[in-house]
Protein backbone atom coordinates (compact mmCIF):
# COMPACT_ATOMS: atom_id res chain seq x y z
CA UNK A 1 0.00 0.00 0.00
CA UNK A 2 1.86 3.45 -1.50
CA UNK A 3 2.41 5.58 2.21
CA UNK A 4 -0.66 8.25 3.27
CA UNK A 5 -0.01 11.27 1.72
CA UNK A 6 -1.08 14.42 3.97
CA UNK A 7 -4.61 15.33 3.46
CA UNK A 8 -6.07 18.82 4.93
CA UNK A 9 -7.58 18.54 8.08
CA UNK A 10 -7.13 14.61 8.32
CA UNK A 11 -4.55 14.03 11.15
CA UNK A 12 -1.72 11.86 11.33
CA UNK A 13 -0.11 10.00 13.97
CA UNK A 14 3.86 9.97 14.91
CA UNK A 15 3.81 6.62 14.59
CA UNK A 16 1.49 4.48 12.78
CA UNK A 17 2.35 1.68 14.36
CA UNK A 18 2.18 2.97 17.68
CA UNK A 19 -1.22 4.01 16.73
CA UNK A 20 -2.65 1.31 15.21
CA UNK A 21 -1.63 -0.83 18.83
CA UNK A 22 -3.63 2.22 20.79
CA UNK A 23 -6.19 0.89 22.56
CA UNK A 24 -10.01 1.65 22.12
CA UNK A 25 -9.95 4.42 25.39
CA UNK A 26 -13.05 6.63 24.77
CA UNK A 27 -12.32 8.95 22.15
CA UNK A 28 -9.43 7.43 20.62
CA UNK A 29 -10.82 6.33 17.31
CA UNK A 30 -8.11 7.43 14.86
CA UNK A 31 -6.68 3.59 14.90
CA UNK A 32 -9.94 2.02 13.56
CA UNK A 33 -10.34 5.00 11.37
CA UNK A 34 -6.95 4.41 9.84
CA UNK A 35 -7.97 1.05 9.15
CA UNK A 36 -11.11 2.03 7.40
CA UNK A 37 -9.34 4.78 5.30
CA UNK A 38 -6.47 1.94 4.24
CA UNK A 39 -9.05 -0.18 3.24
CA UNK A 40 -11.43 2.29 1.20
CA UNK A 41 -7.99 3.84 -0.84
CA UNK A 42 -6.40 0.03 -1.14
CA UNK A 43 -9.53 -0.87 -3.33
CA UNK A 44 -9.07 3.04 -5.08
CA UNK A 45 -6.00 1.49 -6.49
CA UNK A 46 -6.49 -2.65 -6.44
CA UNK A 47 -4.52 -3.45 -3.76
CA UNK A 48 -5.18 -6.65 -2.42
CA UNK A 49 -3.28 -6.00 0.56
CA UNK A 50 -6.65 -4.51 1.99
CA UNK A 51 -7.56 -8.07 2.64
CA UNK A 52 -5.89 -7.90 5.97
CA UNK A 53 -7.80 -5.07 7.77
CA UNK A 54 -11.15 -7.51 7.16
CA UNK A 55 -11.84 -10.34 9.93
CA UNK A 56 -12.43 -13.52 8.34
CA UNK A 57 -16.39 -13.71 8.78
CA UNK A 58 -16.70 -10.26 7.15
CA UNK A 59 -14.32 -11.62 4.56
CA UNK A 60 -16.67 -14.98 4.03
CA UNK A 61 -19.70 -12.67 4.24
CA UNK A 62 -18.21 -10.39 1.16
CA UNK A 63 -16.51 -12.93 -0.80
CA UNK A 64 -18.11 -16.15 -0.02
CA UNK A 65 -15.35 -18.04 1.47
CA UNK A 66 -12.29 -17.16 4.36
CA UNK A 67 -9.21 -16.26 2.17
CA UNK A 68 -11.80 -14.76 -0.84
CA UNK A 69 -10.85 -11.76 -1.08
CA UNK A 70 -7.33 -11.83 -2.51
CA UNK A 71 -9.08 -14.06 -5.27
CA UNK A 72 -12.28 -12.11 -5.94
CA UNK A 73 -11.19 -8.31 -4.63
CA UNK A 74 -10.19 -7.75 -8.33
CA UNK A 75 -13.96 -8.94 -9.52
CA UNK A 76 -15.68 -7.06 -6.58
CA UNK A 77 -13.79 -3.93 -7.64
CA UNK A 78 -14.69 -4.21 -10.92
CA UNK A 79 -18.55 -3.67 -10.11
CA UNK A 80 -17.48 -0.33 -9.05
CA UNK A 81 -18.37 2.58 -11.20
CA UNK A 82 -14.83 4.57 -11.93
CA UNK A 83 -16.06 7.58 -10.65
CA UNK A 84 -16.68 5.90 -7.27
CA UNK A 85 -12.90 4.65 -7.78
CA UNK A 86 -12.04 8.19 -8.40
CA UNK A 87 -13.78 9.17 -5.14
CA UNK A 88 -12.22 6.62 -3.16
CA UNK A 89 -8.54 7.94 -4.21
CA UNK A 90 -9.52 10.67 -1.63
CA UNK A 91 -12.03 9.94 0.83
CA UNK A 92 -11.14 10.40 4.27
CA UNK A 93 -12.90 8.72 7.80
CA UNK A 94 -13.82 11.89 9.77
CA UNK A 95 -15.41 10.14 13.07
CA UNK A 96 -16.36 6.71 14.57
CA UNK A 97 -18.80 6.44 16.69
CA UNK A 98 -19.51 3.23 19.49
CA UNK A 99 -20.69 0.16 18.15
CA UNK A 100 -23.37 -1.55 19.89
CA UNK A 101 -20.98 -4.34 21.13
CA UNK A 102 -18.06 -3.01 23.85
CA UNK A 103 -15.36 -1.94 21.99
CA UNK A 104 -16.54 -1.95 18.66
CA UNK A 105 -16.86 1.56 16.56
CA UNK A 106 -19.32 2.06 13.80
CA UNK A 107 -18.57 4.45 10.71
CA UNK A 108 -21.45 5.10 9.33
CA UNK A 109 -20.55 5.97 4.66
CA UNK A 110 -22.51 8.91 5.17
CA UNK A 111 -20.03 10.55 6.99
CA UNK A 112 -16.90 9.63 4.72
CA UNK A 113 -15.42 13.25 3.31
CA UNK A 114 -15.07 13.07 -0.54
CA UNK A 115 -12.43 15.25 -2.30
CA UNK A 116 -14.93 14.53 -5.26
CA UNK A 117 -18.46 13.21 -5.84
CA UNK A 118 -19.36 10.86 -3.22
CA UNK A 119 -18.86 6.79 -3.93
CA UNK A 120 -21.91 5.17 -4.11
CA UNK A 121 -22.40 2.63 -1.33
CA UNK A 122 -22.81 -1.19 -2.05
CA UNK A 123 -20.86 -4.19 -2.80
CA UNK A 124 -17.59 -3.62 -1.44
CA UNK A 125 -19.01 -0.06 -0.02
CA UNK A 126 -21.25 -0.59 2.84
CA UNK A 127 -23.48 1.32 4.31
CA UNK A 128 -21.87 1.09 7.95
CA UNK A 129 -19.10 -0.28 9.03
CA UNK A 130 -17.77 -1.96 12.30
CA UNK A 131 -14.76 -2.26 13.53
CA UNK A 132 -13.59 -4.30 16.50
CA UNK A 133 -9.91 -4.36 18.03
CA UNK A 134 -8.17 -8.24 17.63
CA UNK A 135 -5.39 -8.34 19.88
CA UNK A 136 -3.31 -4.92 18.53
CA UNK A 137 -4.67 -4.37 15.64
CA UNK A 138 -8.18 -3.39 14.18
CA UNK A 139 -10.27 -5.17 11.55
CA UNK A 140 -13.62 -4.27 9.64
CA UNK A 141 -16.36 -7.01 11.09
CA UNK A 142 -18.75 -6.21 9.59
Amino acid sequence: MPPLTPEPGLETPTSVGAATQASAAPGNTFPARLTLFRFLRGIAIGDARVCAHLAPEYERTLFGAEGGCRTGLAQARSRLRPQDLTALRGVTVPTARPGSQPGDLVVDFATLRWKTAPARPGGLLASTYTLRQDGGRWLIVG
